[in-house]
């Protein structure tokens, strides 16, 4: 998946893009924008690959892969749709918000999980 795919979900859920219109000023931002949230996610991405990813060193363009899990892709778009329509629509902000806050629940309800004991670690 590239972060473009990302980039494209994310402004269709703000309605940017209508028959495929680019906006110069929105893939700007999100350039930056997803940097700042693949970044927030690695440990998520962590924690469900079980590999210690490192921090992307940095996002240039629009062009590279999306380098967490695919099942980040969708919560990723989230992100970067509210992110976007922030200081523009405080309505769809919240919804998409949401979205992304369900979203991101529900990934972390399903990650793997174990029970052990409580390691005293204050003698």
């Amino acid at each position: 998946m590239l972060l473009s795919d990302i980039y494209d979900t994310a402004a269709a859920l703000i309605s940017e893009q209508p028959d495929g219109a680019d906006n110069a000023d929105l893939s700007e931002r999100a350039v930056y924008l997803l940097y700042q949230i693949i970044s927030e996610l690695t440990p998520l991405d962590n924690a469900a690959t079980g590999e210690e990813n490192g921090y992307p060193d940095e996002i240039s363009s629009l062009d590279g892969d999306f380098p967490l899990c695919d099942g980040l892709a969708h919560i990723c778009a989230y992100k970067l749709a509210y992110l976007l329509i922030s200081d523009e629509d405080t309505v769809l902000y919240s919804v998409l918000r949401a979205e992304y806050e369900n979203a991101k629940k529900r990934f972390i309800e399903a990650l793997p999980a174990s029970v052990s004991g409580i390691k005293n670690v204050y003698p």
